[in-house]
């Protein structure tokens, strides 16, 4: 991926998506004191449908694609984006890359007990477990994604 910045000089950093995992765990282990956040899998369905426009003035057209079909619709847009960038020897720009990254938040105890009996606010352990996250995937320290009228709070919800 690459981008201009303000000097109107290109980015050419790249960023390895298939280490957010990882590094997210790792970050996770070491700043979420209570283990909160676990990794979620997401399994699509079998078939999907399709919805092809055969032209600009067409109907759309409705397909369901079984997991053969699902392949080799796969190989074709990898088979495609081979032959645009001359397997690799050409830079894509101006694309952009879409990640989805799931983790859930889980409470040792429901909501009402954590509240009224522990009396801990669910929303700062919410808000921890996001800052943690966020700092992770955009790779800077969580101070720098608060302001500083927040920084003190967050800092000390991290701390704990």
């Amino acid at each position: 991926m690459s981008s201009d910045d303000a000097s109107g000089v290109a980015d050419t950093s790249t960023v390895d998506v298939t280490m957010v995992p990882r590094k997210l765990d790792a970050k996770l282990e070491a700043m979420d004191k209570d283990s909160a956040v676990r990794p979620t899998v997401i399994k699509t369905g079998k078939s999907w449908v399709r919805k092809t426009q055969p032209n600009l003035l067409g109907k759309h057209v409705s397909a369901v694609l079984d997991s053969a079909a699902q392949e080799a619709e796969k190989n074709k847009a990898f088979d495609l984006l081979d032959a645009l960038s001359l397997s690799g020897a050409l830079a894509i720009e101006g694309t952009e890359l879409h990640v989805i990254v799931a983790a859930t938040h889980r409470f040792d105890k429901a909501l009402i007990d954590t509240v009224v009996q522990d009396n801990i606010s669910p929303i700062d352990k919410l808000e921890r477990s996001t800052i943690v996250i966020a700092s992770t995937i955009h790779n800077v320290p969580p101070e720098q994604l608060l302001l500083p009228q927040h920084a003190s709070r967050a800092a000390f919800a991290l701390a704990h």
